[in-house]
């Protein structure tokens, strides 16, 4: 459950979570109760982390909890000793774990001496801590542990959530693992080349954030009167483009493209088509994005990325960075419709400038890149089969 007004939320944050903290300390903890907790959808790592756990049958042996906004969308289908909850059991569930996943925001608890709690982010820092979480107290430790994909992210990690750099533990995301399965083949018919354009939001609705000051588009660098154009040029090199909104994007400005080359999306119309974003960006030869950090993820498939950046300034100025944006960006700044359209054309034709540059950077954002990472981060908490 997200608070949108920031004075409600951090006097919750300061004065009720507290006693629960208190609370917490008195209460037992089930060894074999495993809590999933995001205040959005059921999505990212803690999605990954569920379905290797229910794919590999540890809900025989454990009690499984998955607390999400959209949470009713799933109790009539959970599977035998797995329940999905709302924000108030959310925090009952807290109180009888000894195993809790954060992914996208948390429950303010301290956790207890026979608890481990680990963050393990929706995606490692690129853009800067949002203005509501660089307000929050950091007299208080939440986490037993917050993950990191590379000892790049060490430092910005323990400033945001406040802990040293002991608490911090290198793994890859759980999110990750299906770029280690065989490509999906997703249905888009004929195609040479297939690219995933990933704009972050820069307004959302739903958590009251704008990350720039002047009004965006709902689409970087390509206004809406080109994308028929766009499309035609598309069709001559035998390149698609599907575009996948972030699910937190302000959809006010947005109406529905689907042509036989381009093709935008929101984020409920990708679900619908029944995709997996990790298993299509498995099929994707390249990616179109920002300041969006799924692009350290798309670095493990050493693919070309180009990057969006017509309100860097603005961008800048408003959210600003966590990461040098000039050396974490690996690949070509796309400032122009041209630019993107020389994008397409470099990756039908094979070029790649980039590759090398890719490598260093991959090497110190991701320093597994074996995959099995669901796996991984489950033997960091200590739970077997």
């Amino acid at each position: 459950m997200i608070i949108k007004n920031l004075k409600l939320k951090f006097f919750i944050y300061n004065n009720i979570f507290p006693v629960l903290s208190w609370i917490n300390k008195m209460c037992r903890h089930d060894d074999n109760k495993i809590f999933l907790y995001c205040n959005l959808s059921f999505r990212d790592n803690n999605r990954a982390i569920y379905d290797h756990l229910i794919a590999n049958c540890y809900n025989d042996k454990y009690k499984i909890v998955v607390s999400t906004s959209d949470y009713k969308e799933y109790v009539a289908t959970a599977p035998n000793n797995v329940k999905f909850v709302g924000p108030i059991k959310a925090v009952l569930t807290y109180f009888s774990s000894k195993y809790v996943f954060y992914c996208i925001g948390k429950l303010p608890i301290v956790p207890a001496k026979d608890q481990k709690v680990i963050h393990m982010e929706h995606g490692m820092p690129f853009k800067e801590a949002s203005e509501g979480q660089q307000k929050y107290s950091t007299k208080s430790q939440h986490y037993t542990y917050v993950m990191a994909t590379g000892r790049a992210f060490v430092d910005v990690q323990c400033r945001w959530y406040a802990v040293g750099k002991d608490k911090i533990v290198i793994a890859g995301n759980p999110k990750c693992d299906p770029l280690y399965l065989p490509n999906p083949k997703y249905d888009f018919g004929e195609y040479k080349k297939i690219i995933l354009w990933t704009p972050t939001f820069r307004k959302s609705v739903s958590m009251n954030m704008q990350d720039t000051v002047g009004d965006q588009p709902i689409l970087p660098i390509v206004d809406n009167d080109k994308f028929t154009e766009l499309n035609d040029y598309l069709k001559t090199l035998g390149v698609k483009i599907v575009v996948k909104l972030h699910p937190e994007q302000d959809l006010s400005k947005y109406n529905v493209v689907d042509m036989d080359h381009f093709i935008l999306l929101s984020h409920n119309e990708f679900l619908k088509r029944g995709m997996d974003l990790y298993r299509f960006m498995k099929q994707c030869d390249g990616m179109i994005t920002d300041y969006s950090s799924i692009f350290y993820d798309f670095l493990l498939l050493d693919r070309p990325i180009g990057y969006t950046e017509d309100d860097f300034e603005d961008y800048a100025g408003k959210r600003g960075f966590a990461m040098d944006p000039e050396f974490y960006r690996p690949g070509m700044r796309i400032r122009s419709y041209e630019d993107v359209l020389k994008f397409v054309k470099d990756l039908v034709d094979e070029k790649d400038e980039y590759k090398s540059i890719r490598a260093r950077v991959n090497e110190v954002v991701n320093e597994d890149m074996s995959g099995n990472f669901s796996a991984k981060v489950l033997k960091i908490m200590g739970i077997e089969k």
